[in-house]
């Protein structure tokens, strides 16, 4: 059995070949409940208003068009006349409140951030640790994480960058004591070092 069409072109279609086969085939189809005229008569009328949305939308988009050129035209403008008004104000900047503007905020320098905090073990494994952290409470966002390793009396090294709060550590030495800790860093420094962590592979 025939699927009546979804689409709005099919349907259009579909309803053409109706309205010309009811008018074409009067005699094996006497007194269809719509009428090949009636039903011809209301595809046009379909037309003919889809026709008129669709005019109407590509109106619609040019006005839309038009009117983001003006937009953008204007605060094209508006910005020219306010870095003027910021060079003419810079020794006297309550004059921009005239404009219903107001000076610049000094820019506000990145601080270091401060201390990670609440390090664990997570888990661990043969030669694998996997490390959870809390971001600082204070001091300037964080850029990266520096994971870092040592072993008794040793020194400090560097073994793993993350952008998260957690870490799995893979192919850790197997025997001996590690410990674990972490600092955050950005673009104006790094922050104190965690706590430490004490892991046995």
């Amino acid at each position: 059995m025939a699927r009546f069409p979804k689409a709005e072109p099919k349907i259009a279609h579909l309803a053409q070949q109706i309205a010309n086969g009811l008018a074409h085939a009067a005699e094996e189809f006497p007194s269809p409940p719509v009428p090949a005229a009636v039903l011809k008569a209301q595809l046009d009328d379909y037309k003919e208003k889809n026709t008129a949305l669709a005019r109407s939308r590509a109106e619609a988009k040019i006005r839309r068009v038009d009117k983001n050129n003006a937009l953008k035209t204007l605060k094209d403008s508006m910005r020219a006349d306010l870095r003027y008004a910021e060079f003419m104000s810079r020794r006297h900047p309550e004059w921009l409140a005239q404009l219903g503007w107001r000076p610049r905020r000094p820019r506000t320098p990145l601080k270091p951030p401060g201390e990670v905090r609440n390090i664990k073990i997570r888990d661990e494994g043969d030669t694998w640790v996997f490390l959870s952290w809390e971001a600082p409470d204070d001091g300037g966002d964080v850029a990266v994480y520096q994971i870092q390793r040592c072993q008794p009396r040793g020194e400090w090294e560097d073994v793993a960058t993350s952008i998260d709060r957690v870490e799995l550590l893979r192919d850790q030495p197997r025997g001996v004591e590690l410990d674990f800790r972490v600092v955050a860093m950005n673009r104006a420094g790094t922050g104190g070092p965690s706590a430490t962590v004490r892991a046995v592979l």
